[in-house]
This record gives structure tokens, sequence and C-alpha cells, in this order.
């Protein structure tokens, strides 16, 4: 038997309604609950089955007492009332609600008249906290005016264990995730440590919705919860925490589920994201092969226009001296002008929408005379723009860093690596091999040699000696800058390079490579009485400024011991704790088994996340002293007006 149109769950969709905010603000201070207040008629006018809503309902931690009375007076107004509730529910509110005092739904407790249910997470500004571990929705649960799930208490294991309803033929899956830290739920997902439940009868006839409140882009690499993570089997996905209005549907990166995110309904913070249209979703569900998400527009939004301006690109006198007009003054007016006359566009004539404005302008400037004082400059717009001191937002113009990209000989490196001996091979070795193999076209060193670099890798690598590669560099530096300042012909900065590249090539040809690189070891081993020498030297030596602390290593750190250990112990115990038997529990009413999803979602170990301290600590030393070459050479060569290349070496 098919499902029939009476069979068809209406819910409205809703996130981040953020009440409370701006609320001492005598001009915006009421904007949320009006918004909010107009998502409640919606509800009403569509006769919605339930509301669902997807975090963050109050703005703060521990809203106002005002704030508090004014959505549980909202609430009851328009959830009340003698409309019956048309769908059943069937799972065991033990396990929905486990943390509530009462666990039940609201429409099943025989005090209290409901006739649209409102099933609500967490998100991260109303999250629990303080004794007792409570938030905002423990107290409008207890009132019985929001059913309040998807709370995870044990925050090392996450069993996620569906609300279950049941309209005529239809049946929904209503999967719920309240805030977590992103950067845990991140690491819990990649050891297999969260586990959705699933119905064991009836397995595939029902819909499956997951509400998570969580960053959706990429802010770093651990500090977002990618779709991938999650699991294959949902349908559809309502994306709370994300402010930027993405309401029409659409498939995830896998092509396994929908995703639909709202956004917020109330503006929080000025940028562009906040600047698209505000919706909320009527979403109609049949069976699992069709769903429809319909767009409301709310109409009691304040207006708010973002635009960003960059003054290079205008043409404009820089303020410069005590002049009685400021030409970038008189722009930024004029443009935010105009932005007010856009503004006005996006009223609606709802009786309830706020008429005066919200403007945010990003300047992006180039020099600070082109700056002014914002606060003075937003008194003229007072009676015009609901944010006049927080118009404008100047940034500077960040400046084009190339990045500096190694100049390696792809062909060379993959020559040395094809060998068949390249696994006995030595590291000094290697390095002289591909100097041996580049090409005439790529470049070569020109003021080292390849056995006296490699004879300072061999010392650092096997011998532990830190300061190898500094002695090898400052020795043949020194032999260059003694060879070019005994020439008699005067060489300048335009020609200096030809002079060491001339030398280098004449020393190659005359020295005997034995002997280069015994000089090179005689050099390592009396690094003690170089660093003693160059310290007394007088000013007539080439090398008598540099400081030799910049050749010392870094001061060992305390308990060395554990940087080898690192972390990656823990991923054998991660590995062994995922791979444990699925739960399985039975509801109270109807006696639904719920069971594990199937194989693990993510299988790759924790371990691999997260590099041991050891290497991390290694790779600054390293650093440090790269960093100490470029200081020692800028000082040797600043006194005989020698200048190197800083990509040389």
């Amino acid at each position: 038997m098919g499902s029939t149109i009476d069979d068809t769950f209406r819910i409205l969709i809703a996130t981040d309604n953020h009440l409370g905010y701006a609320e001492k603000d005598p001009e915006r201070g009421n904007d949320s609950f009006e918004t909010f207040e107009e998502i409640l008629k919606m509800a009403v006018e569509q006769q919605v089955d339930f509301i669902l809503l997807g975090g963050d309902l109050f703005h703060e931690n521990k809203p106002s007492r005002q704030c508090l009375v004014k959505c549980m007076e909202l609430l009851r107004k328009y959830t009340f009332g003698d409309k019956p509730v048309c769908f059943e529910y069937i799972s065991d509110p033990t396990e929905n609600f486990k943390n509530s005092k009462n666990p039940m739904v609201n429409f099943h407790d025989p005090n209290l008249n409901v006739s649209i249910p409102v099933f609500s997470i967490h998100g991260n500004h109303d999250d629990p906290s303080g004794l007792g571990q409570f938030c905002a929705l423990d107290m409008l649960s207890t009132a019985g005016l929001v059913n309040y799930f998807g709370r995870t208490g044990d925050l090392k294991n996450i069993t996620i264990s569906p609300v279950l309803l049941e309209k005529g033929t239809n049946k929904l899956a209503l999967f719920g995730l309240s805030s977590v830290k992103d950067e845990r739920l991140f690491r819990l997902f990649k050891e297999n440590k969260v586990k959705m439940m699933r119905p064991k009868e009836f397995h595939d006839e029902w819909f499956n919705i997951m509400v998570v409140h969580q960053n959706h882009a990429k802010h770093g690499m651990t500090n977002y919860l990618p779709e991938a993570f999650l699991d294959p089997f949902l349908h559809l996905v309502i994306w709370g925490h994300e402010h930027e209005c993405l309401i029409q549907p659409r498939l995830s990166a896998d092509n396994s589920f929908h995703v639909v995110q709202p956004g917020s309904s109330v503006v929080t913070s000025f940028c562009a994201g906040e600047a698209v249209e505000k919706h909320v979703a009527l979403l109609e569900v049949n069976n699992k092969q069709l769903f429809n998400v319909t767009p409301l527009k709310l109409e009691t939004v304040r207006p708010f226009v973002f635009d960003d301006v960059c003054l290079a690109d205008q043409d404009l006198d820089y303020v410069i001296g005590n002049k009685e007009t400021n030409p970038v003054e008189e722009f930024i007016e004029e443009h935010i002008h105009g932005m007010i006359k856009k503004a006005k566009e996006q009223l609606t004539g709802h009786p309830k929408q706020p008429k005066k404005p919200l403007i945010r302008l990003r300047v992006v400037y180039t020099d600070e005379s082109q700056m002014f004082n914002t606060t003075r400059f937003g008194h003229k717009f007072t009676d015009d723009v609901a944010n006049p001191n927080e118009m404008i937002l100047f940034k500077k113009q960040r400046r084009e860093i190339k990045k500096m990209t190694p100049d390696i000989d792809k062909e060379a490196m993959n020559a040395i690596f094809a060998g068949e001996d390249v696994a006995e091979s030595r590291v000094e070795d290697l390095v002289q091999q591909y100097f041996s193999e580049l090409s005439d076209q790529k470049p070569k060193l020109f003021l080292l040699s390849e056995r006296g670099v490699s004879k300072g890798v061999n010392a650092f690598v096997e011998k532990d000696d830190r300061d190898a590669i500094s002695t090898v560099f400052k020795h043949q530096v020194k032999k260059t800058v003694d060879h070019i300042l005994s020439q008699e012909a005067d060489i300048d900065e335009e020609n200096i390079v030809d002079a060491i590249i001339t030398y280098r090539e004449e020393r190659l040809l005359k020295t005997n490579p034995q002997l280069e690189e015994q000089e090179a070891q005689a050099a390592l081993s009396s690094t003690t009485r170089e660093r003693k020498k160059v310290s007394d030297e007088d000013d007539d030596d080439a090398m008598d400024d540099i400081d030799m602390k910049d050749f010392s290593p870094p001061p060992a750190r305390g308990r060395g011991s554990r940087g080898g250990r690192g972390r990656g112990s823990r991923g054998s115990r991660a590995r062994a704790a995922s791979s444990s038997a699925s739960t399985t529990q039975t509801s109270s009413r109807n006696q639904l088994t719920l069971i594990g999803d199937g194989s693990p979602k993510v299988s790759e170990s924790s371990s691999r996340a997260r590099p041991s301290r050891g290497r991390g600590r290694a790779a600054t030393r390293n650093q440090s002293i790269m960093e100490s070459f470029s200081r020692a050479r800028t000082a040797a060569s600043s006194r005989k007006g020698i200048v190197y290349d800083s990509d040389d070496d």
C-alpha cells in the first residue's frame, strides 16, 4: 500500500534563531523575537505536523529572564491548542530524552494540550554548562514546551538513537547530534567512535533525517564536520550553525544524501553570508523516494546590505596633511547613501519589519592617511541606519607575497631513486649524485661544492652534529671571500656572481676531490676552534661580526624521551575500541529493535592524524638552523659589499 496525501509529513525547519541577540540595543533589541514569532505563525498557517529546530535557539548560554519569558510566551501562544497531533511517536523516550527528568514527548503529557510539537537540538551558543550541566533547552523541556533531543552524554563514545515517528504508512527516523567541539567530533569519527542506530524492523522503509550543528565549511584541518563522515543511509541532513541561507537541497560531496542549510533568522555578524535573503523551509515527506522542500521567505528580517570597496581602484587623492575636506570620506559617504537606497528595496511591507537597515562597507585601504574617524562619520547617519557606529570596517590591503617554490629537477631526482642500489646508498652520495644529474638548464651550486655539502649532510645525519652544515658553509664562504678580496682587479656587485662562479670552476678543476673532502672534514673537526677564532678576530676578518649564538642549537627541552613516543601508541587502542560489537536497543512501546550500522564509516587510524612530537621538534630545529645560515650570510656579506642570492644554498 502506497502513501496517501494524508500520510505526508509536513515539517517546518529553522535553525539559528539566536533569541536575545542585541536585546539591550534600543533599535535592534526586538529583531530576533519578531522573526521567531513570524516563524511560529508560519507553522500554524502551513498546518505543519511539527517544527524542527537545528540549534542556537538562544544567542547566549545563559539567556536573560526577559529573553526566556518572551520565548516561553511565544511557544505557548502558537504551539499549544486543540489541534490534534496526527502522527505517532513509537521509539523509546528513555533513549531519546535520557537527560530529561520526565522522559516523554510533550504531546503525550496528559497535563498539556500541544497542537504543534517542537523538536530541537542545542547549538554552540546554548549548550549545557555550569552546575548540573543544564542549558536553556532543559528549562523549556521541563516546562513541556520543547522536545529536547540529540544531547550527547558520553563524549568518548557517541551513540545516536533516532526519534521514530509514523504517520499512516509513512515512517520517519529523526537523528539529532547537538553541538560538539569540532576537533573532538572529528577525532571521534576518525576513531570510529560515533555509532548511529537504525530500526531493525522495516529496515528500508524509514526516511532518515539528521540534524547537526557543526562547522560546515572547512576552517582548519579538523575544525569542521566533513560530509563524508556521515552515514550514507541518510536521506536528508539539516545543517545548523552556518548562517548563510542555502535553502535549496543539494547532494552531498559523495552523492549519498541531500543537504539543506536554512541559515540564521536574524543578522548576528556583518558579513556577506548574512546579507543573503533569509528563509525557513517547509519539508514534505511522502516516502524515502519523494520529498519536497519549499522555501518560505522571512518578511520581518531587518534589511542588510554588505559591500566591499578598494580605494586603490578609485580615482582619489591621498589624504595628506590638514585639509578642510577629505576626498576619501566624501567618496565613502556617497557610497553609503547608495547602499541605503539599495536597502529600501528589501522592504517587504510587513508591518513588523524594521525600517532602518543594517549597513556594512568594508574599505580596503593602502595608506593610513586614507582612514578617518568612523564614529564621527557614523553620526551623520543616526536617523537612517540601525548601526551607524559599525558601518565602516577598514582593512589594510595585503601585499601579494610570491611563494618561493623549490627549484628541484624532478627528472634528476627520479633518476636517483630509480637506481637499484638506492636503498644501500649513503645520504651524502645521493646529494652529490643529484647535482651531477642536473641538466644544464637547471641552476646548480655556484658557491658551495657538492662534496663539501655531502660531508656536512653526512655529519648532520650520522653523527647528530647540529653545527655540521653551518661549519661547512662558513668554511667555503670564507675561502670564497678571501679569494675575492685577494683579487687585484676591482670586482663590484654587478660582476660578483660571475667571479664566484669562475672561482668555483677553477677550484673544481685544480683541487683533488679527496683533498677537498679532507678539508671539509678538517673544518668539521675544528668546529670549537673555529668558533673561538671567529669571536676573537678583529674587524678586518670577513666573518668577525657573526654572532655565534646564531649557530648554537636551541636549548634542550625537558622530558625529551617523550618526543619519540609522541601519541602514536594511542592508535592501536583506538582501533581496538572501534572494533567492538555493535549494541542493540529495544523500545518500550512497539519493541522496535535498533541496530548499529554496518561497516565503519571511517577506517583511518587516529595515529596517522597526529604526528609525533619528536618529529615536529626536529623540523623546528632544522628551520632554526637554516634561518641561522641566512643571518650569518647577511652579516658576512655586509662587511665586504658581497650580495648572495637567498636561494643559492
